[in-house]
Formats: structure tokens, C-alpha cells, sequence
């Protein structure tokens, strides 16, 4: 039987981020240094400004506190009740978990779209008028607020499409949870002008949209359009009830193995985030991490696999997970109704399937302690014997370990030449759909390729380690096109 390929698609700590700081100095030095004609390396760095995450966390559940003191009674809160077939959750669910791409949830059309354009009271009271959505009550501080309810009984999360979006100077809207996750505020016509956008994923069966206008602005100047809503099915979310198959820690296979068990691990766990994000009809998960840079006017690099996505659209609807992983080795595994520190939205710089890169900017600042990855573009695709590390987030859970050889004696499968990829053993843990994407770096922690897939006899198996060989591409080969804006 022939070669085949398998490409992976998915799938607290400021003392920590110390401790990496100290580590990645000794290990990598400060500077930018030239490992030879041509070759060029960079450093790790940990980001110092911003919210810990713990410090984000805590803002959520009291920003929430105080929206769920305006937000309308039951019986003044509008309903809006999205159905998902079982059939629907249960191909997502039972899908092949070594498919391209794997799939974490679906999307489907809010019929009819929640649309908003205007919001009103009866004339000379204080109560709303009814049958119309755009109706705002008043609230304690003199202004007003307009809410709705999202809810599906499927859900393990929510994600909400907004379109349109003009609010006039005074007005906020948020998306948020009753149990403190909380995104926004969106003013004016959002983050990048353009009046729409996917809000982050809320953990549970419902999401609430909340509108709050400051006393004198123009209550007849808010409009917007709820057209969508997506949701991450309940096993997806980190329901382990649902995953009678599991047979090692957090629902993976047996030979995965806990990040947090291999204190080898501990100074890049900061810099990998699990991936969701939107495409057409579904919702997909991959694996990425932060890079170092020298460039004066970019920051924020991440980087992961082409074959997650390629499109400048898609890359602005990712949520990032940052840090998502147990808090002790083999310990209770985390769920996502915990939520962690989550940004939303990035920037895609450059991606090919040669080498099957996608290199983005993150759009927010990631919390303080993130490690930005060092890399070196010296090429190891054809050095027998290097050995390689990495974190992955598989099937979209908590971070797993594990560690390669480079075999150059592993037959290639086609559209995979060696040079172009890294072929290696893995010796230690391993990766499954949800791993895509993630960066492997070499024994100083220096970026040399990220995560494709696996290639062999019986790439169904994630921990035949003996039939199939793990494929990264190569960060030496796409190097001098991505040197523009990580070396400029």
C-alpha cells in the first residue's frame, strides 16, 4: 500500500512568564544574530504590557455584573431560538477527525435576521412599545438599553454574525454570557469600519446581544442586523461526557500526553493558541503561535498551516485561545465554559501551500506573558536526527506534548517533497486533528516549521508512529518570503 498524507486540521502565570523570560535569555541571548551566510535566527521575547489573563478574566465577570443590572426583565427580553437537527450535530461530532478540514461546529441564517433600525418608545412614557425589536427601555442612569437573547439547545457555544453595525457617539453594544464572558464594547460601525463582524464565541446555550445608550444620544441613530448565528457543538466544547472513545486525558488518544507533565514544555507553552473561526457553513479548529520579530511598524506575528486558511476574510473572523491548557500534570481537564483569555480577529501578511504557511498579525494584543517564538531559518529537512518539540491543542482541547526526530529516510508523499517539508519520528506524545498548524521548534526553541499532517500506511492512527512519519512545512524554505515582514 502507497503513501498517504493526513493533514491535521484540529484539531494562569505571570511568575511563569518570568521563569520563560529568564529561561529563553539563557538559552537564545538578546539579539538577532546571522548563523551563517545567509541563515538568520531570531530570539524569543516575552510580552510585559497588557491584562494577565487572570487580570481579563476578572474584567469579563465585572463588566458582566453590571450589564445583567441593566439588562430587561424575562418578560421584556426579546427571545430568539435557533434549531440545529441532531443529524446536523451528529455529523459534526462522529466526522472523521483526521478530515480536511475538522469541523468543531456549524453556522445557519437567523430567520428572519434580527434587524434594527431605529429604537423607540411609546411617545411621552416610559414604556416600550410592543411587536417591534427596536423598542429601548430606560434605565437607573437616564439612558436607555435594547437587548436580545440568542439561545440554541445544542450549543456548546454561540457565535453571533452582526451586519450593519451604526451607532451614534453614546451607544455600546456587547455580546455576552450570564456566567461572565463578555465581548465589546462595538461603537460606531466596529473594529475595522466596516459594520460587520463575527462575534467571539459565548460557552453555553445562550447568547446575549445588549445595546446601551448613554442619556442624550440619538436612540433613532442605532441600527444594525443580527443575520447569523454559529455554534461549537457540546462534545466540541469540552463536554468529556460525550467522548465514550477517549482513552487518554481529555478525551484524545492513548499516546497523546498532558503539556503541562513536561517541564521541557514549560517555556513555550505561552506562546501557542487553539484556533476557531468561520468559513461558509462550519466552524474549523487548528493550532498556531506567536513569532519574534525586528519589524518597526508590524507586531503581533502568529503563525500556523496554509491548509487551516489562506483567505485575508476568513483570517478576520479567528478567535485565538490563549494559554488553553490543564493547570497541573494530568489534572482536571479544563473546559471551555472556564473560557480563557480569548482575542478575536487577525490579519492575514502572507500564506502558500509550498510549505503550507499562513502568517497573520494578531489583531489584539495578546495577554501579558505571551512568549514570542524564536526561529532560525537554517534548513533541517535533510539533517538526519535533529530533535524537535512542540505544543498542539488537538480536537480542540487542552495542550498536548511531543517530540520528533528528523528522518530523512522516510519515503514523501506526493505534493510533500522533503526540503519543501520536514519528515520526522515522533518519539514522545503526539498530534491529532486540531494539532494543524502548530509550530515545532528545535532544541534552543527556535521555530523550523509548523504542523501539515502525517504521511505513511495508516495515517487513521495517531499513535502509529511506526507507519507514518509527522510532516511540518518547512520554515527555511518559505523563509525569504517571509523575511518582509519578520526581518524587514
Amino acid at each position: 500500500m502507497g503513501n498517504v498524507s493526513r493533514i491535521l486540521r484540529m484539531s494562569p502565570v505571570l511568575l511563569l512568564a518570568a521563569v520563560v523570560a529568564v529561561a529563553l535569555v539563557m538559552v537564545l541571548g538578546g539579539s538577532r544574530t546571522m548563523a551563517g551566510s545567509g541563515d538568520a535566527q531570531m530570539p524569543a521575547r516575552v510580552q510585559a504590557e497588557g491584562l494577565t489573563a487572570d487580570q481579563e478574566i476578572q474584567r469579563q465577570i465585572d463588566l458582566t455584573g453590571r450589564l445583567l443590572r441593566d439588562l430587561p426583565s424575562a418578560s421584556q427580553l426579546r427571545q430568539v431560538n435557533v434549531l440545529f437537527g441532531q443529524d446536523e450535530i451528529d455529523a459534526i461530532d462522529r466526522g472523521d477527525k483526521s478530515s480536511t478540514p475538522l469541523k468543531i461546529g456549524l453556522v445557519k441564517a437567523i430567520t428572519p435576521a434580527v434587524e434594527v433600525n431605529g429604537l423607540d418608545l411609546v411617545p411621552g412614557s416610559n414604556l416600550p412599545r410592543k411587536g417591534t425589536t427596536g423598542v429601548a427601555i430606560p434605565t437607573r442612569d437616564g439612558g436607555y438599553v435594547w437587548a436580545l437573547a440568542v439561545n440554541a439547545d445544542q450549543a456548546g457555544a454561540i457565535r453571533l454574525h452582526v451586519e450593519n453595525l451604526s451607532l451614534p457617539r453614546g451607544a455600546e453594544l456587547y455580546v455576552y454570557s450570564r456566567s461572565g464572558e463578555v465581548y465589546g464594547p462595538y461603537t460606531g460601525t466596529g473594529i475595522d469600519e466596516s459594520g460587520e463582524f463575527w462575534a467571539p464565541a459565548v460557552f453555553g446555550r445562550e447568547a446575549i446581544v445588549q445595546v446601551l445608550v448613554s442619556p442624550g444620544a440619538s436612540l433613532r441613530d442605532v441600527s444594525f442586523r443580527i443575520t447569523e448565528a454559529g455554534i461549537i457543538t457540546q462534545k466540541a466544547a469540552g463536554d468529556l461526557s460525550m467522548v465514550p472513545e477517549a482513552t487518554s486525558f481529555c478525551g484524545n488518544a492513548e499516546c497523546i500526553v498532558d503539556a503541562s507533565c513536561y517541564p521541557q514544555a514549560a517555556s513555550i507553552w505561552n506562546a501557542y493558541a487553539k484556533q476557531e473561526w468561520i468559513a461558509g457553513a462550519y466552524i474549523y479548529t487548528c493550532t498556531g503561535a506567536l513569532l519574534n520579530d525586528s519589524n518597526p511598524t508590524l507586531s503581533n506575528f502568529f503563525l500556523t498551516a496554509n491548509h487551516c486558511y489562506s483567505k485575508a476574510k476568513t483570517a478576520t473572523t479567528v478567535s485565538f485561545y490563549w494559554w488553553f491548557r490543564t493547570s497541573t500534570c494530568n489534572g482536571t481537564c479544563p473546559t471551555n465554559t472556564g473560557w480563557p483569555y480569548k482575542t478575536t480577529g487577525g490579519t492575514l501578511r502572507s500564506t502558500s501551500k509550498y510549505g503550507d504557511y499562513t502568517l497573520v498579525t494578531v489583531n489584539t494584543t495578546p495577554p501579558a506573558g505571551s512568549v514570542f517564538l524564536g526561529w532560525t531559518s537554517v534548513a533541517v529537512a535533510n539533517t538526519n536526527g535533529v530533535a524537535l518539540h512542540r505544543v498542539s491543542n488537538p480536537i480542540f482541547g487542552p495542550q498536548v506534548y511531543s517530540e520528533d526526530t528528523v528522518d530523512t529516510t522516510a519515503p514523501t508523499c506526493t505534493g510533500w517533497p522533503r526540503g519543501e517539508r520536514i519528515y520526522s519520528r515522533t518519539t514522545l506524545g503526539g498530534t491529532d486533528g486540531g494539532s494543524s498548524g502548530s509550530p515545532v521548534v528545535n532544541s534552543s526553541n527556535q521555530v523550523v516549521g509548523q504542523l501539515s499532517g502525517s504521511c505513511g500506511t495508516n495515517v487513521g492512527d495517531p499513535c502509529d508512529h511506526v507507519s507514518n512519519a509527522t510532516v511540518d512545512g518547512a520554515f527555511a524554505y518559505y523563509y525569504a518570503t517571509v523575511k518582509t515582514y519578520l526581518a524587514p
